[in-house]
């Protein structure tokens, strides 16, 4: 089973479509949302949804804090985080899950769709390949909500920080997911999810304490190693769609 953990706050316009999105999958999941205390009348719109699993945030613990609660009421052997104003691609997600879960992989990771409303369109974020070291030296190869991981990888290495990282918290535990060899990673090459893209946006409104936040993420020199993994990944990510891509 997987456990869909989403947090929310005020997420009246998003959160229908959300909720409708992820009721769609054919696969064995629990869907966890997390109120931070909204006030737009985004409860009362989940609590039309009895098979919803509701919980209250408590403390003022920020986003990573709701995502550490919800994963602590999880039962699933995968969490999969899927934000308010995001949507799950039906196809895509299911087979991501299944991938996973038929390999035993501890983190699986898929193409994404960025919805960018101020542009009104929707632009393709192909993931790339060779995401561990991408990873250490800092840099994010997919969008989040395509990702998946084993409960038990998140026990194992900490979980989220909450305390320190309010944007940039999911950077963090992935990096240190990265650093522990004994973890596997495992690339679909689907598309599973649609991110929102808008001015609007946690991340968007907050873009000088993300800067104070990446200082705290874990640095490793770059070089001409890394730059080669870089650029070689996003070609061979485009040759692995072509051939696998109805493969899967």
């Amino acid at each position: 089973m997987i456990s869909i953990i989403t947090p929310v706050l005020n997420s009246s316009k998003f959160i229908q479509s959300n909720i409708e999105s992820i009721k769609k999958l054919n696969i064995p999941y629990e869907h966890i949302i997390v109120d931070g205390g909204s006030t737009d009348g985004t409860v009362e719109i989940i609590k039309k949804y009895p098979e919803i699993i509701l919980l209250n945030q408590s403390g003022n613990t920020g986003l990573y804090g709701a995502l550490h609660q919800g994963i602590l009421h999880s039962r699933g052997k995968y969490i999969g985080w899927v934000s308010a104003d995001d949507i799950i691609m039906t196809n895509g997600y299911e087979k991501l899950y299944k991938c996973a879960d038929s390999k035993n992989a501890d983190f699986a990771y898929s193409h994404g769709l960025h919805h960018i409303i101020d542009e009104y369109c929707y632009k393709p974020f192909y993931a790339r390949l060779f995401v561990r070291s991408l990873l250490k030296v800092g840099v994010f190869p997919f969008v989040q909500p395509s990702v998946i991981f084993s409960s038990s990888s998140y026990n194992k290495v900490g979980g989220f920080n909450y305390n320190k990282f309010r944007l940039i918290g999911d950077r963090d535990l992935f990096q240190r997911m990265s650093y522990d060899s004994e973890l596997t990673f495992l690339f679909v090459p689907v598309f599973s999810s649609i991110f929102l893209k808008y001015n609007g946006s946690l991340l968007y409104r907050n873009l000088e304490q993300r800067k104070e936040e990446w200082k705290y993420c874990i640095k490793t020199k770059t070089n001409i190693f890394h730059k080669i993994i870089f650029h070689s990944s996003q070609i061979y990510r485009h040759i692995l769609w072509i051939l696998s891509n109805k493969q899967i």
